[in-house]
C-alpha cells in the first residue's frame, strides 16, 4: 500500500507541467465550442464539456504524458531509477491502459453559468410611462395641498415615479416564481460576457483540475499493473520454457546420466531465481547432508508452515524448504519443533 502511495505521489510530481498545460487547453477547447453559439442552452454546455474531456483524454493518454508515469511504475517494480526519456512505452500498452482507462473513467461534470432573469425592454418601458403618470397624479396633489404648487409635483412626479417603477420590475426579476409564471414580462438569458463569464472559468478550470487530479493516480495504477504483469509474466514464460525443456531431457535421460540431467535442472532453477539450491545435491554429495535447524521467529511464519505447536525461541528442523522464485514465495515450507531428549 505504501510502495502504491509513493508511486501516485511520483506519478503526480513528475506530470505537473504537463497537467497545468492539458487544462488550458481543455479550457480554451470549452469555451471555442460556445463561442458561435449566441445564446447556449444546456446540450450546447454539456457538447462543451464533452469536447473538453476528449481533449484532457488524449492529452493524458498520450506517449509524452504516459512516459513519465509508466517510467515510475517501472523503476518501482525493477528497483532502479528509470527517467522519463528511457521510459518507452509500447503501442499495444498504451493501446491497453488507455482501454482499461475509458472503462473506468468517469464523466466529467461542468456546472452551468450563472442564469440572469432580467425584465424585457417593452417591460421597462412601460413600467416608466405608468410610473411617471401615477407619480404625477399621486404627487400634484400632495404639493398642492402642502405649499400650494400643483406644477412643481407634476414636474417631480413624473421622473420619480418612473425611477420607482423601474426598479420595482427590476426587483420583481430576480424572483424566479414571476419570471416562470410571467414569461412575456420576463426573460431569463444566459450569459457568458463579462462578470459572469471570469466566474464561469473559474469553475470550469476548478472541474477539469479535479478530474485531471483523479485521473493521473488511475494510470498510475493501471501503468504499474501492466508493467507488473508483464514483467511477472515474461519472467516465468522464459523460467518454465527454460527448465520444461530439461525436465524433458530428464524424463528421455538413461540411468546412468540421471544425475547429470537432474544437476542440470537445478542449476537452471537456480539461475531462473529460485533460492534455497547452494551447495551440492544430496545424491552428488557422498557425505551425510545434515537437516537445517532454525530458531522460530513470528517473521519466519510467512516462510514456513508449522507442524505442532511452535513458540518464539524453540529450535525447529526443516522437513521441506520454502519454494522462493525472485524473492516471492511460490510455496511455504514445512518445519517441526526439534525434541531434547533426556
Amino acid at each position: 500500500m505504501l510502495e502504491l502511495q509513493e508511486n501516485i505521489a511520483k506519478a503526480q510530481s513528475a506530470t505537473v507541467k504537463p497537467r497545468r498545460k492539458a487544462v488550458e487547453r481543455a479550457v480554451r477547447e470549452y469555451f471555442s465550442a460556445l463561442e458561435p453559439i449566441r445564446s447556449p442552452g444546456a446540450s450546447d454546455f454539456e457538447a462543451a464539456g464533452a469536447r473538453a474531456q476528449a481533449l484532457l483524454k488524449e492529452e493524458l493518454l498520450s506517449a509524452q504524458f504516459i512516459g513519465p508515469i509508466s517510467g515510475e511504475a517501472g523503476s518501482r517494480l525493477r528497483g532502479n531509477d528509470v527517467t522519463p526519456a528511457q521510459a518507452g512505452v509500447a503501442e499495444n500498452d498504451l493501446a491497453l491502459v488507455a482501454l482499461s482507462f475509458d472503462a473506468i473513467a468517469r464523466p466529467l461534470r461542468i456546472p452551468g453559468p450563472m442564469s440572469i432573469t432580467e425584465a424585457k425592454t417593452l417591460t421597462l418601458a412601460l413600467a416608466g410611462a405608468a410610473g411617471a403618470v401615477g407619480g404625477m397624479f399621486a404627487l400634484a396633489p400632495l404639493t398642492r395641498l402642502a405649499l400650494d404648487m400643483r406644477d412643481l409635483g407634476l414636474v417631480l412626479g413624473a421622473p420619480l415615479g418612473a425611477l420607482l417603477a423601474v426598479l420595482i420590475v427590476h426587483r420583481l426579476a430576480r424572483i424566479r416564481l414571476l419570471a416562470r409564471a410571467l414569461p412575456w414580462l420576463f426573460l431569463r438569458r444566459r450569459s457568458l460576457h463579462g462578470a459572469v463569464r471570469s466566474e464561469h472559468e473559474k469553475a470550469v478550470r476548478t472541474c477539469l483540475e479535479q478530474w485531471v487530479d483523479w485521473a493521473v493516480p488511475m494510470l498510475a495504477v493501471l501503468c504499474l499493473h501492466k508493467s507488473g504483469a508483464a514483467e511477472s509474466g515474461t519472467d516465468r514464460d522464459k523460467a518454465l520454457r527454460r527448465i520444461g525443456k530439461l525436465i524433458y531431457a530428464l524424463h528421455r535421460a538413461g540411468p546412468e546420466s540421471l544425475p547429470v540431467v537432474a544437476h542440470e535442472l537445478i542449476q537452471e532453477a537456480k539461475n531462473s531465481g529460485f533460492e534455497g539450491l547452494e551447495g551440492l545435491p544430496e545424491f552428488l554429495d557422498n557425505g551425510h547432508a545434515e537437516s537445517q535447524v532454525l530458531t522460530w521467529k513470528p517473521d519466519l511464519q510467512n516462510k514456513y508452515e508449522t507442524f505442532g505447536y511452535i513458540v518464539e525461541g524453540d529450535r525447529v528442523m526443516v522437513e521441506r524448504p520454502a519454494v522462493i522464485l525472485g524473492g516471492r514465495i511460490v510455496q511455504r515450507g514445512l518445519v517441526r519443533k526439534v525434541r531434547d531428549r533426556t
